[in-house]
Protein backbone atom coordinates (compact mmCIF):
# COMPACT_ATOMS: atom_id res chain seq x y z
CA UNK A 1 0.00 0.00 0.00
CA UNK A 2 0.98 3.37 -0.68
CA UNK A 3 2.15 5.17 2.19
CA UNK A 4 0.97 9.29 2.50
CA UNK A 5 2.66 11.68 4.80
CA UNK A 6 0.10 14.32 5.84
CA UNK A 7 1.83 18.07 6.42
CA UNK A 8 1.63 19.49 10.01
CA UNK A 9 -1.20 21.55 8.85
CA UNK A 10 -3.62 18.71 7.67
CA UNK A 11 -2.88 17.21 10.65
CA UNK A 12 -5.24 19.52 12.53
CA UNK A 13 -8.05 17.83 10.34
CA UNK A 14 -6.84 13.79 11.20
CA UNK A 15 -6.49 14.37 14.72
CA UNK A 16 -3.01 14.63 14.37
CA UNK A 17 -2.87 11.40 12.18
CA UNK A 18 0.29 11.99 10.19
CA UNK A 19 1.28 8.82 8.41
CA UNK A 20 -1.81 6.93 6.30
CA UNK A 21 -1.72 4.02 4.10
CA UNK A 22 -3.77 4.10 0.83
CA UNK A 23 -4.87 1.30 -1.23
CA UNK A 24 -5.21 3.47 -4.41
CA UNK A 25 -3.12 4.24 -7.31
CA UNK A 26 -4.58 7.44 -8.86
CA UNK A 27 -4.55 10.89 -7.00
CA UNK A 28 -8.15 11.12 -7.37
CA UNK A 29 -8.82 7.24 -5.60
CA UNK A 30 -6.13 8.28 -2.70
CA UNK A 31 -8.41 12.17 -1.77
CA UNK A 32 -11.92 9.91 -1.87
CA UNK A 33 -9.91 7.17 0.93
CA UNK A 34 -8.50 10.12 2.31
CA UNK A 35 -12.01 12.01 2.66
CA UNK A 36 -13.91 8.79 3.28
CA UNK A 37 -11.21 8.39 6.96
CA UNK A 38 -11.04 12.07 7.75
CA UNK A 39 -14.12 13.97 6.62
CA UNK A 40 -12.39 16.98 7.82
CA UNK A 41 -10.32 17.14 4.97
CA UNK A 42 -12.24 18.51 2.60
CA UNK A 43 -11.78 19.30 -0.97
CA UNK A 44 -10.79 22.95 -0.59
CA UNK A 45 -8.27 21.86 2.20
CA UNK A 46 -6.82 19.13 0.34
CA UNK A 47 -6.01 21.89 -2.84
CA UNK A 48 -4.11 24.23 -0.97
CA UNK A 49 -1.70 22.16 -0.98
CA UNK A 50 1.03 20.31 -3.63
CA UNK A 51 1.90 16.91 -3.39
CA UNK A 52 5.69 14.55 -3.94
CA UNK A 53 4.84 11.40 -5.77
CA UNK A 54 8.46 9.52 -4.54
CA UNK A 55 10.38 12.92 -4.35
CA UNK A 56 8.84 14.78 -7.59
CA UNK A 57 6.86 17.88 -6.54
CA UNK A 58 3.55 17.93 -8.52
CA UNK A 59 1.17 21.44 -8.26
CA UNK A 60 -1.07 19.97 -9.97
CA UNK A 61 -1.33 16.22 -9.43
CA UNK A 62 -5.12 15.60 -10.42
CA UNK A 63 -4.44 12.78 -13.24
CA UNK A 64 -1.33 11.48 -11.29
CA UNK A 65 -0.53 7.65 -10.62
CA UNK A 66 1.45 6.42 -8.61
CA UNK A 67 2.84 2.49 -7.43
CA UNK A 68 1.61 0.53 -4.01
CA UNK A 69 5.16 0.97 -2.98
CA UNK A 70 5.33 4.95 -3.22
CA UNK A 71 5.69 7.44 -1.00
CA UNK A 72 3.13 10.91 -1.21
CA UNK A 73 3.99 13.77 0.65
CA UNK A 74 1.35 16.47 0.95
CA UNK A 75 3.22 20.02 1.31
CA UNK A 76 1.86 23.63 1.47
CA UNK A 77 1.83 25.44 -2.43
CA UNK A 78 4.52 27.71 -2.62
CA UNK A 79 3.05 30.92 -3.95
CA UNK A 80 5.81 33.17 -6.10
CA UNK A 81 5.08 36.53 -7.49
Amino acid sequence: MAKVILSSELQRYTDGTREFEVSANTYQNMVTELRQHFPALTAAVIGKHAIAIDGMLIQTPLLETFNSDSELVFVARIAGG
